[in-house]
């Protein structure tokens, strides 16, 4: 997924979403994310277990879906939303080039 400035979103670099495991399936998280413009999205476990060993299942509903999107940890997930609560724009800008590398 190329994270550059794209050109159908106004210039604006295509964001990354994040979202808690619960409530829904992942396909139905994922889909979502994707109807709201984003690239990529991370879904943080809602527990504290290895996540090594839990697929993220379709649903039947999956077809279609074009973002690639992975489940990470409560602790992984915890240290990911504590960056970027502390980060300056700059720094979560240059971290978002990074990743396009």
């Amino acid at each position: 997924m190329n994270f550059s400035k794209d050109s159908d979103n106004g210039g604006e670099v295509t964001p990354i979403f994040i979202a808690y495991r619960g409530g829904c399936s992942f396909v139905k998280k994922i889909r979502n994310m994707e109807k709201i413009g984003a690239a990529v999205g991370f879904i943080i476990d809602d527990t504290a277990e290895d996540v090594t060993n839990v697929v993220m299942t379709d649903d039947g509903t999956g077809g279609g879906i074009r973002i690639p999107s992975m489940l990470i940890g409560k602790t992984d997930g915890r240290k990911l939303l504590d960056f970027l609560r502390r980060s300056t724009s700059q720094e979560k800008k240059q971290t978002v080039v990074a990743a396009s590398f």
